[in-house]
């Protein structure tokens, strides 16, 4: 069973169906209090291929903390611009928001 409850869950993987431009799709890899979200780009597509670009932590008080992909130093990074939240749903707004290619989209 999942550390992660099952509302949550759901929250993440129906806001990552939401997002289905015509050349990609985003899907969520649970691993333990982790998830990542991958774009993926099929391969008829001019930059074929799958690259994380966020990630959500689910800590053991029950709080959510978001990361970015930092290609520069080849690891994850706190996300600067949110806060710690009960829920994942305020961090998936935080990447909405975001400046595509500040943190999370390649475009």
């Amino acid at each position: 069973m999942s550390p992660i409850p099952e509302l949550q869950q759901r929250q993440i993987d129906r806001w990552c169906e939401r997002r289905v431009p015509a050349d990609k799709r985003i899907v969520s890899r649970w691993r333990g209090r982790m998830v990542t979200l991958v774009e993926k780009r099929p391969e008829w597509s001019v930059e074929p291929g799958e690259r994380p670009f966020a990630q959500l932590r689910y800590g053991v008080d029950g709080m959510w903390t978001l990361y970015y992909w930092s290609e520069e130093l080849g690891r994850w990074r706190k996300y600067p611009d949110s806060v710690r939240e009960n829920s994942p749903v305020p961090l998936l707004a935080d990447i909405d928001r975001s400046t595509y290619g500040e943190y999370f989209f390649t475009g």
